[in-house]
């Protein structure tokens, strides 16, 4: 399970559903081997017993035959600053991993930047660097990694995702690793045996970036510059990477397309215009909502220079943030 040598172990960054993974494995095996008895879970960020923390601390990292001699102590928002742990409460915790029983394993679980001032955060490293504690940041996964994650997770589930469809995934949902995993599995039970394809994903899956996209394309129909800009920057910083936002809005704007074709032959109702698009009747609604700021010209015209800005990045000759930046700009 661990190096013999290493019984602490930090575990911190924003990817925290693999370190809950990585968690949730250790204890089943500890479980498997000893007893659930004897393993022991903090999370102080959850539990509103502060008044008791210090007693409960002092008994799980002390040597108590009662369940044998074996411990896996795990700490979830231990070393946070919002934590506000009594300094005689980290100072019995770090004394205890100075002096820790050899039979004992200390997990901490953070999500959130933690305090350096911690005096068991700085005990922690004190140990690291002699190699008897491990620190190991988790990153979110971006871009093709996220597709490498994805494609292996639907592995698990028995399912097969198209290249295209893991793609619209990531677009809608971004790197929020917990919903992807739930939409999988969803999205595994409906097409069991079969490829999933970038309709399914469309058709059953709620995006995380869906409103944003729409509101980006209401600032790009008022010629709102500035907001449109501010917008795909928030996008990029919540997850979202410039290929898979590429791809959203070359998809919306070919939707649009597709929606001003529908309503020139007098179609207007936004559940069979889904049926025919084959979307989600939200997405379709809220276009009905858009597509009337633009003229089919300029529609075309947004949807060949996505196109372009495409191809641009792909082949290196210009990054996404100054190629959109210049698309809001001949706006």
């Amino acid at each position: 399970m661990a190096e013999e040598k290493k019984q602490i172990f930090l575990w911190h960054g924003a990817n925290d559903y693999e370190i809950s993974e990585r968690i949730s494995a250790w204890s089943r095996i500890f479980q498997k081997k000893y007893s659930a008895l004897n393993i022991i879970f903090f999370d102080f960020e959850a539990d509103p017993g502060r008044e008791e923390w210090h007693a409960k601390i002092k008994n799980a990292l002390q040597v108590n035959s009662l369940f044998g001699l074996n411990k896996l102590v795990i700490f979830k928002n231990f070393l946070a600053p919002a934590a506000r742990l009594s300094e005689e409460t980290k100072q019995l915790a770090a004394g205890a991993l100075a002096r820790l029983s050899p039979t004992f394993f200390i997990v901490f679980s953070e999500k959130e930047k933690m305090d350096a001032r911690n005096i068991v955060y700085q005990e922690i490293q004190r140990l690291a660097k002699e190699g008897k504690a491990e620190i190991k940041k988790f990153d979110l996964p971006k871009a093709s990694a996220l597709s490498d994650w994805i494609a292996a997770k639907a592995k698990k589930y028995g399912a097969c995702f198209s290249a295209e469809a893991i793609g619209v995934l990531c677009a809608l949902i971004g790197n929020d690793l917990w919903r992807i995993d739930k939409e999988i599995h969803k999205l595994s039970n409906c097409r069991k045996g079969g490829k999933i394809t970038e309709t399914d994903v469309s058709a059953l899956v709620r995006g995380k970036f869906s409103d944003d996209i729409f509101a980006l394309t209401d600032a790009l129909s008022a010629k709102n510059k500035k907001r449109a800009m501010q917008l795909v920057i928030e996008q990029l910083n919540a997850g979202a990477s410039d290929m898979y936002l590429l791809t959203m809005l070359a998809r919306q704007f070919r939707i649009f397309i597709q929606l001003k074709e529908l309503v020139g032959a007098g179609q207007t109702n936004a559940d069979e215009i889904a049926s025919v698009l084959k979307i989600h009747p939200y997405v379709a609604k809220k276009s009905l909502q858009y597509v009337k700021n633009f003229s089919a010209a300029q529609l075309r015209k947004i949807f060949r220079r996505l196109l372009e800005i495409e191809y641009q990045i792909k082949t290196g000759a210009s990054d996404f943030e100054t190629q959109i930046g210049l698309l809001i700009a001949e706006l």
